[in-house]
């Protein structure tokens, strides 16, 4: 949990996957100490299943490098290898595998031991033993860099530092670098060929750039179905300036019943210990005036019947025992009175103990200092269930306006990768009512993100005649014989 804490102060993003939610939770508080912007750049998820978890999840991306301290010597030998092809699936091209894990080093008299006390009760162990991880390794899926056994305490510890093997995968629809394939492509083209009125016979080398300008003008008069259709073919290609203004688009067209949705799924997802963290800021960040009222939260006691005033005062004696828990005699004085109340048919009598209770034990809010107004709520809190602490802020998401909820999604965009600011920008693209907010992206794949077949096409189509080979490796060509003349060569 340290080791996490230290690594995501220099980290982008990181997430991560564990088994025990003691463990999980113990993570969480730690990282608390870097602030809140730490929460932003992280994701933590807990599974009865992690292997699973990392082979099928979508919350999970590709990741340059990946950590498993003491992980793999706890898995059954087969689980092992499962598990080393799910980290590939994630690791990106070259990523980076760093994996430690109890050293087999049968030389030794503490290995021995232990090996034998884990066989007979593995399970006061951890169920990690030592093994030789190199046994385990696939050279199609890992390529060791270096390796090392650090004998200094009782129990030797191997870490492996290993690299992805083999080449990225390549069965998305898309091509390199986001380019869409070339029959959903051609397709797309036909559509927006329609409204692209090309001036210049295709086959002539000039016409290049004439027609990627008609293309760029065509955007202000393209239905919205067409920009549709261009953004979603070329969206993975886009800069991350263009995914972003996509995606405060969207955000501008949700209402607030989708802003809170949205954030109750949020809120679902994260860990209970998460979720205290983000309540602890929200507290840290409430005006006095509103940590009072929670302390002691304003009743219309005239509005309350007989029984219902009895238990609210009930509940005001609970929170004095718990307050004077080490005075003994002042302990007794609380609970003699309490029982006193159950019996008590005057309404004047009761509020007679509410005054006295107010009076003699509870500190008046009032009274408080800021600090000890925010220590007694936040033990308030730190009381609280799971379903509690998301119930507060959902609360507190419904008291806020729509723009200050937008706000809040606006500021969430800054953290998010890259993969997941795409699934929010295609998002708005599917939910747009209007073409206005399409033009400005669908002019960026106009002027920069077309090819020169893409613009050979477009011209093709646009000026009706008949669709040739294109001529774009031969192009390049001469382009590169072009070049070598110049130069002498």
């Amino acid at each position: 949990a340290t080791g996490v804490a230290a690594a995501v102060a220099g980290m982008a993003r990181y997430d991560g996957v564990e088994l025990s939610e003691g463990m999980l939770n113990t993570t969480v508080h730690r990282l608390a100490t870097l602030g809140a912007g730490a929460f932003r750049r992280t994701g933590f998820h807990h599974s009865d299943r992690p292997t699973d978890f990392v082979r099928e999840s979508e919350a999970l991306r590709q990741y340059s490098h990946i950590v498993a301290f003491f992980v793999l010597d706890a898995l059954p030998a087969s689980e092992i290898h499962l598990l080393l092809q799910a980290l590939h699936v994630r690791a990106k091209a070259g990523g980076r595998l760093c994996v430690a894990v109890l050293a087999d080093v049968p030389e030794r008299l503490s290995v021995r031991l232990y090996k034998t006390l884990w066989r007979a009760v593995p399970i006061a162990l951890g169920g990690r033993r030592p093994i030789a991880l190199q046994d385990f390794l696939d050279p199609q899926l890992w390529t060791q860099v270096t390796a090392w056994v650090d004998e200094r305490s009782w129990l030797p510890v191997e870490v492996f530092v290993l690299e992805r093997s083999g080449q990225e995968d390549t069965s998305s629809s898309d091509g390199p670098s986001g380019q869409p394939d070339r029959a959903r492509r051609s397709a797309v083209l036909e559509r927006w060929a329609v409204h692209v009125l090309a001036s210049v016979a295709p086959d002539l080398g000039v016409a290049a750039q004439d027609v990627r300008e008609q293309a760029v003008a065509s955007i202000d008069s393209l239905p919205l179905g067409v920009l549709k259709d261009i953004l979603n073919l070329w969206l993975t290609a886009l800069p991350d300036e263009g995914l972003l203004g996509l995606a405060q688009e969207g955000i501008e067209a949700m209402s607030k019943e989708d802003i809170l949705e949205q954030k109750e799924e949020m809120l679902s997802a994260m860990p209970t210990a998460q979720l205290l963290q983000e309540v602890i800021a929200w507290v840290k960040d409430l005006d006095s005036q509103s940590l009072e009222e929670w302390i002691v939260p304003h009743v219309d006691l005239d509005g309350l019947n007989l029984e219902e005033l009895r238990s609210h005062i009930d509940s005001s004696f609970s929170s004095a025992a718990e307050f004077v828990s080490g005075d003994a005699e002042i302990m007794a004085q609380v609970l003699r009175k309490q029982e006193g109340l159950r019996w008590m048919q005057s309404r004047e009598k009761i509020l007679e103990l509410k005054d006295w209770i107010e009076k003699e034990v509870l500190l008046p809010p009032s009274e408080m200092s800021r600090e000890e107004l925010e220590q007694s709520v936040l033990e308030d809190v730190e009381r609280f269930s799971r379903e509690a602490l998301q119930h507060e802020l959902i609360g507190d998401f419904e008291n806020r306006t729509e723009e200050d909820l937008r706000a809040l999604l606006r500021q969430d965009l800054q953290a998010l990768w890259r993969e997941d600011l795409e699934r929010r920008a295609r998002a708005a693209v599917a939910s747009a009512a209007t073409a206005v907010p399409l033009r400005g992206p669908a002019r960026e794949v106009a002027a920069r993100l077309l090819g020169a077949e893409d613009v050979q096409l477009l011209a093709s189509l646009g000026s009706g005649a008949t669709l040739s080979a294109p001529r774009w490796e031969e192009d390049v060509e001469e382009a590169e014989y072009a070049a070598q003349a110049f130069h002498g060569r």
